[in-house]
């Protein structure tokens, strides 16, 4: 019986004939030992490939066009989700890719795990701040808000300078009727388990590190410790970036004033017009700021051969410009074309590179601990 899981093969009869015959390629030989069904396009049976992603992706990731694509390849996928914190630290055996939202944790899983299997970039998008058109007067004239270009800019040198002050909504200027109390905070997910937020934090450290990027661990512990107060002064935080974005869509300004996103949100849901992105919201972009590679680790032949399609097909990469991703194939640069009567996104120069897993980890864990020295202590 032949197998993929793991690191051995065994090739069975009927594949030996097929090779013979000179009829089989990497992408269409569906693994033998089961997760196969009936009734599928191209072969008639359909193996699983299981996949544990991001929740970022998903919506991507279970698109019905998506999933035809596959189909006629002999796959469909079966996906769970996690915070990208969390799948490098989970175990994978009962998976075929394993797809966090950055590359630093994809190198993190394939080392660690001892990996030889080539992992694919599928699709990047920068980080990205959602607003509203009513904040921009004050944010503009606090300088943290600059346009060069046609691209709306966020800027995180002042923005630290505004935190560090512990400023709040009444004492910025030309604030409007937002009347908030509340301290100028931008509303993430939970670093602890998120990529999003590990981005936030990349990007705070770099500017905290006199515009480097944080590369030995001395430092990381004291600017984990130094930025801290960027997460645990929102209080609760969700563990991905659906949950702020989501409250930002249907709660609006009252609770979420600024978030941090992936462009990619904003943009699938000015594609797919559904009227969820409003007049008055406004995206701008973190300077500097950092992609965010979504890298598919495969961890048998099948997650290999799919992750190859995810990422060169030219269908498949174009149903994700469609989900609001950037991808870079011939078929489409950079992902700059404009879907859904949408603009394409901006070039951005100021483009940073996250420290390494290991760094961003040290930061982490020094937040983590302020985060256990402030919860109140459980009931006994």
């Amino acid at each position: 019986m032949a197998t993929s899981r793991g690191s051995g093969r065994v090739v069975g009869p009927v594949l030996a004939v097929l090779l013979v015959l000179g009829v089989v390629t990497l992408v269409v030989v569906p693994r033998i030992t089961g997760g196969k069904d009936d009734g599928g396009e191209g072969s008639g049976k359909l193996t699983d490939v299981r996949v544990l992603a991001g929740s970022e992706t998903l919506a991507y990731l279970s698109d019905p066009e998506v999933g035809k694509r596959l189909a006629t390849f002999g796959y469909r996928l079966r996906v769970d989700t996690a915070g990208s914190q969390d799948i490098v630290r989970r175990d994978l055996n009962e998976y075929d890719i394993a797809l966090p939202s950055n590359s630093p944790q994809a190198d993190r899983i394939r080392r660690e795990k001892g990996l030889t299997r080539q992992q694919q970039v599928l699709f990047f998008t920068p980080i990205a701040i959602a607003t509203f058109q009513s904040l921009m007067p004050s944010l503009t004239a606090k300088d943290l808000v600059h346009a060069g270009n046609g691209v709306q800019y966020f800027d995180m040198s002042t923005y630290l300078d505004v935190v560090n002050h512990d400023t709040r909504w009444p004492q910025m200027p030309d604030v409007g009727a937002y009347k908030s109390k509340r301290l100028v905070l931008l509303s993430s997910s939970d670093v602890r388990s998120s990529n999003s937020a590990a981005v936030y934090l990349a990007l705070a450290s770099y500017v905290a590190n006199g515009n480097n990027v944080v590369s030995d661990p001395t430092t990381a512990d004291r600017l984990g410790t130094q930025l801290a107060r960027l997460f645990t002064n929102q209080g609760y935080t969700d563990p991905s970036t659906e949950g702020p974005f989501n409250d930002y869509l249907t709660l609006g300004i009252s609770k979420s004033p600024m978030v941090l996103i992936y462009e990619s949100q904003f943009r699938a849901r000015q594609i797919a017009n559904d009227n969820s992105i409003k007049s008055d919201r406004v995206l701008l972009y973190p300077s500097p700021t950092i992609y965010a590679k979504h890298t598919a680790v495969p961890l048998t032949d099948d997650g290999e051969a799919v992750a190859r399609l995810l990422a060169t097909d030219s269908e498949l990469q174009t149903l994700a410009v469609h989900s609001g991703f950037r991808v870079s194939n011939s078929a489409q640069p950079a992902g700059n074309t404009g879907e859904g009567g949408v603009v394409p996104p901006p070039q951005l120069v100021d483009v940073v590179d996250p420290p390494t897993q290991e760094i961003s980890d040290t930061m982490i864990s020094k937040i983590s601990a302020v985060y256990d020295a402030t919860s109140p202590p459980s009931p006994g």
